[in-house]
């Protein structure tokens, strides 16, 4: 009973002390630290399932610290949202703790990999903590552990590339927690609390006192956790601390850590500031703007780009501006498109950046030009490749046609059919920079000078193909049966918009 009601608190302070055991670990006995980084990774998910079990039943969780009830006491919150994040990056985590066993050894040096893992669950459990949260304090500081740790996992490698997109990352990063602090100096000025509950009801009674300071503070906390997802023309940490970070960490990053800030700047955008606010303050206008270009230059980027690594960054900026597309937008349809994409695009570019670290630990290979004979020598890395790619662009039976589906049917909803031209145009980019590796990996001949290639399994280690295939199955099972999880989003979408 005592774990069921304090499940919450267990939840984030579980992977914080794996994370400083995990130090100690670094330090004795390193070569146990990525088993025991599942113990509690595995041990985090099932706490995650518990909840969303919980709350698929009804139940919003409210956690308060050490029994001090708000405003006074901290406070945690699961909603639908939060259940899902928790389930999705936990499970997410999991997956790649096991494909890290062999990989990691292969990309970092032998004498870091304890301390690889040491950030590892701390940015876990910084990440759990920014999605359970209700507090604006707690939430900073949550913000600022999640960019310490990610800046870790970046850095792990210990090159000169690396070392500067670390750096680099970490000094936007700051600048981005700091226009978030002073958002939040704001919020307490003019409301006087900082449980966003109570700030939220706050705001119904006092938004026609401080128009200006409003528009101020919803403009810092886009810019400040904006530049943290990475939202175009905020983005520019991320092809580099992406492309250069060992493939592990690129899953962490792209998959998972841009979506945690998404979430936070959607919970404050409906659930603190409301929809009318987030209007009237032509926030909306600006963020679909920004998304519309994301999706256009992104994909842009993502065309010209040789590495493969960096290709698949780039692409991710687009990916980012279908999500802020979703939210801009307004509707039940483009929120819950929105919330549905971050569900299947942390499949997709898990599994896309796993199986280009499979692809880089059998045959050293880094560019999209060496894809030549690849679906001969690795079926089963580049079947699933195929597949995440196929979902990216929006081909139907795959999740990502769902979640574009879902934005169009979102842009009509909101009389504003020229996005599902943007969507269409994207789509056709998508292709036009993901279809040429997978013609060249499967079709592409030979040079006669080369053996002609033979279809042969795979010739990595097992814990590696295995979560590419697992991401691989929640891409198409998110394309054949969304039904479930658009069930369980549609909840969250009613209390955003208080339907």
């Amino acid at each position: 009973m005592y774990l069921w009601e304090n499940m919450p608190f267990f939840l984030v302070i579980g992977s914080l002390i794996a994370a400083f055991v995990m130090a100690g670990f670094a330090r004795w006995k390193k070569e146990w630290c990525p088993y025991l980084t599942i113990i509690s990774v595995g041990f985090s998910f099932i706490l995650s399932s518990i909840l969303a079990y919980r709350v698929a039943g009804g139940e919003i969780i409210n956690y308060y610290a050490g029994g001090w009830n708000p405003p006074w006491g901290i406070e945690m919150m699961i909603d639908e949202l939060g259940a899902m994040m928790l389930l999705l990056m936990t499970g997410s985590f999991l997956l790649i703790a096991i494909y890290s066993i062999k990989s990691i050894p292969r990309e970092i040096p032998p004498s870091v990999s304890g301390w690889y893992y040491s950030c590892f669950l701390l940015t876990l459990s910084a990440m759990m903590g920014m999605v359970a949260t209700n507090d604006f304090f707690n939430l900073f500081v949550m913000v600022e552990v999640t960019g310490i740790g990610a800046c870790g996992l970046v850095a792990a490698k210990g090159e000169k590339l690396s070392t500067e997109a670390a750096l680099r990352y970490l000094i936007l990063s700051s600048i981005g927690a700091t226009f978030l602090l002073f958002a939040i100096g704001f919020i307490y000025q003019i409301t006087g609390n900082l449980n966003m509950s109570y700030v939220a009801a706050e705001l119904v009674q006092i938004k026609d006192q401080y128009p200006v300071i409003i528009w101020v503070t919803i403009s810092f906390i886009t810019i400040g956790l904006g530049l943290k997802a990475a939202l175009f023309p905020l983005h520019i940490w991320l092809p580099d601390a992406h492309s250069s970070a060992p493939s592990a960490s690129s899953a962490i990053l792209s998959g998972l850590v841009v979506k945690v800030y998404i979430v936070s700047i959607m919970r404050l955008y409906f659930l603190v500031f409301g929809l009318d606010v987030f209007t009237g303050t032509y926030m909306r206008y600006l963020i679909l703007i920004m998304a519309s270009l994301a999706i256009l230059m992104g994909s842009f980027f993502a065309f010209v780009q040789v590495n493969l690594k960096r290709r698949l960054a780039y692409s991710t900026v687009a990916q980012i501006g279908y999500i802020f597309l979703g939210f801009g937008l307004g509707t039940v349809w483009g929120i819950t498109a929105a919330m549905l994409h971050i569900i299947i695009h942390a499949f997709m570019k898990v599994c896309l950046f796993l199986s280009a670290g499979a692809i880089y630990y059998q045959t050293g290979k880094k560019k999209v030009t060496q894809f030549t004979g690849l679906g001969y020598q690795m079926p089963v890395t580049m079947g699933a490749f195929t597949i995440a790619s196929l979902s990216m662009i929006g081909i139907p039976l795959f999740g990502g046609f769902i979640s574009k589906y879902g934005l169009a049917l979102g842009s009509l909803e909101a009389n504003n059919p020229y996005f599902i031209a943007l969507i269409v145009l994207s789509g056709l980019l998508n292709a036009a920079y993901y279809l040429p590796m997978i013609w060249q990996a499967f079709f592409v001949s030979q040079p006669k000078s080369q053996p002609k290639a033979k279809l042969k399994l795979d010739a990595i280690p097992f814990s590696m193909l295995v979560p590419i295939m697992i991401t691989a199955a929640g891409v198409i099972y998110m394309g054949v049966f969304p039904g479930g999880a658009l069930a369980f989003l549609e909840k969250a979408v009613s209390r955003f918009l208080l339907l």
